[in-house]
């Protein structure tokens, strides 16, 4: 691993915003039951705690592995 990896892990973070503008446009539209809603903020909050998690482990193994400080 490197800080390239790190990067792109704390980069893909942020698809968690661009997953609730999506989810926003079809609440907005008249598409979405409440169980549609509940089930997909559900899902957006599992990715985004995942992908939280993956950049984390990306940075304690840097830090362990002494490439940064």
């Amino acid at each position: 691993m490197d800080r390239f990896a790190l990067e792109t892990a704390i980069t893909a973070c942020f698809n968690t915003s661009e997953d609730l503008k999506l989810v926003t446009e079809r609440v907005l539209e008249g598409g979405a039951s409440a169980d549609m809603l509940a089930n997909t903020l559900i899902g957006i909050q599992e990715l985004h705690e995942l992908r939280c998690q993956r950049a984390f482990d990306i940075f304690e193994a840097l830090l362990k592995s002494g490439k940064i400080s």
